[in-house]
């Protein structure tokens, strides 16, 4: 897992939540082979629950005008990508 990395050069003295575009991009360690890429707009909340040597995660929530989306990635040990959708009508 690296660092996060701010692009919005713009805002880049302003803290993350004013900043709510993320880019998660993924690849595999062994081979560059990209894994996963997420380009994410209007995330209301960006969590990590586990930073330890051998388990990483994070949590997203993105808010949109009918729906929210929680996305739960883990790192490590192995990359995996939950997508949950609730519609708020």
């Amino acid at each position: 897992m690296s660092v996060p990395k701010l692009f919005d050069f713009n805002t880049k003295d302003l803290p993350f939540y004013y900043n709510q575009e993320v880019k998660v991009q993924v690849t595999q360690p062994n081979f560059g082979r990209l894994l996963s890429l997420l380009e994410l707009k209007r995330v209301e909340k960006f969590e990590i629950t586990a930073d330890k040597r051998g388990f990483s995660s994070v949590l997203l929530t993105v808010i949109n005008e009918d729906s929210q989306q929680t996305i739960e990635i883990d790192f490590k040990p192995r990359f995996k990508l939950i997508f949950k959708g609730n519609f708020t009508l």
